[in-house]
């Protein structure tokens, strides 16, 4: 078998389908809006909507994962494409929140499961080394999609009405995912290759696990840092997902105008892309579990800034970093359980770690939304979110140095 370089063809193809696929984290905000403004409903119940995805997702990715690890991707993909479609296309039409629950709720949820997990735990199969990189350029793609569609999705607005701009971005998911999906393959041995590094001495490789080995999923949960990365995510997610479907609705209620409100998702998206190109570099030379306390700490610096820093060059400056960190966490979220539990059963192994991420994406945001509804304010929801990523900064460090005596490796 000779080595091609495919890894890095599934990893941009990768990118480019997260990049549309996320549409369904970075315009939700844009539409909160001008769905509570038309049909007067609470910021708090219409929030349960991504809520429901997220619970959706984790049930259905128990499921999924399973099928990708066995399949690969391809099959799912294209389901996720149709439901992503499907899902725009139906919430051009709701007139009853229920219809909203539905529509964004279960087919997004559905499609995140159909989608997410089968790429991503991909990606790790296809490289001995620079796996943190190869992860971090696919997920690129969710922070071309973080710059690009809000202000897309608030200009078509705009232009169109929210109605038609629904319509427009399902047609749009529908052309180019379905499509690209063809193209994904679920590992090199499925086409006679190796992966990339493998004809590398051992020295030579940085993986702390080989390409199809690693822990089955009822060893991964005997270990106790499963369980604490777990608590990490629930930490991390919670807040992210708050900042998603709340933060343009708080940047309009200070007073910036709609389009610049919008416009802060694309600053978090494109800061995003930075750290996700940056971190992978800067995993391999220092370590991923100092990697991952690193992505924390710019965590806990933007979201202080949020709580006592007021006023709109703070919110900006805020923006910037929070999506620093979001895009040097998101690679660790595979990095991790790739290092310490290797990639045989990787599938599984993050759709029961991404239990403990829908359980933060689920509560957290109707609870921010709550607390406006009974505030008028989100500062103390903001409060709640830092305190929860502090939390999860404290949980890498004790899974930096947690002595590990099962078989899986360290990710120092």
């Amino acid at each position: 078998m000779k080595r091609l370089n495919y890894g890095w063809v599934i990893a941009a193809l990768g990118a480019i389908i997260f990049s549309f696929y996320s549409m369904r984290f970075n315009t939700f905000g844009v539409f909160l809006l001008p769905l509570t403004d038309q049909f007067h409903w609470d910021r708090g119940a219409l929030s349960w909507a991504p809520s429901f995805a997220a619970i959706v997702s984790g049930l259905v990715s128990l499921y999924s994962a399973k099928l990708s690890d066995k399949y690969g991707p391809r099959i799912l993909v294209t389901v996720a494409g149709v439901m992503i479609a499907a899902s725009f296309l139906l919430m051009s039409q709701v007139s009853e929140l229920w219809q909203v629950y539905l529509a964004w709720g279960l087919l997004m949820g559905g499609a995140q499961a159909c989608i997410y997990i089968p790429i991503i735990s991909s990606i790790p199969r296809w490289f001995s080394i620079r796996r943190s990189t190869a992860i971090g350029i696919t997920v690129l793609g969710f922070g071309i999609g973080a710059v690009a569609w809000p202000p897309v999705t608030q200009s078509l607005i705009d232009a169109f009405g929210w109605q038609n701009a629904c319509l427009i971005l399902g047609i749009i998911n529908l052309a180019v995912i379905i499509p690209l999906a063809q193209f994904l393959k679920p590992d090199p041995e499925s086409m006679g290759l190796l992966p990339y590094g493998a004809d590398l001495s051992p020295q030579q490789q940085t993986s702390s696990v080989p390409a199809n080995t690693g822990l089955s999923l009822r060893e991964a949960i005997k270990n106790p840092r499963f369980w604490i990365f777990g608590m990490v995510l629930l930490g991390f997610f919670s807040c992210l997902n708050v900042m998603y479907v709340h933060i343009v609705a708080h940047a309009r209620d200070i007073g910036i105008s709609p389009l610049i409100a919008a416009s802060s998702v694309s600053i978090i998206g494109g800061m995003s892309i930075i750290g996700r190109l940056s971190i992978g570099p800067i995993s391999e030379k220092i370590g991923i579990g100092k990697a991952l306390c690193l992505s924390l700490t710019l965590g806990i610096i933007a979201m202080s800034l949020l709580v006592w820093s007021p006023g709109e060059w703070a919110f900006f400056v805020f923006a910037a970093i929070f999506g620093l960190a979001y895009g040097t966490f998101v690679p660790m979220e595979t990095a991790v359980p790739a290092g310490m539990f290797g990639v045989k059963s990787l599938g599984i192994i993050m759709a029961v770690l991404g239990l403990f991420t829908n359980i933060g994406i689920a509560l957290a945001p109707p609870i921010a939304g709550a607390i406006f509804d009974a505030t008028g304010r989100y500062e103390d929801a903001f409060i709640i979110c830092l305190g929860l990523v502090s939390m999860a900064f404290i949980l890498s460090l004790v899974l930096l140095r947690l002595k590990d005596k099962a078989k899986s490796p360290n990710i120092n």
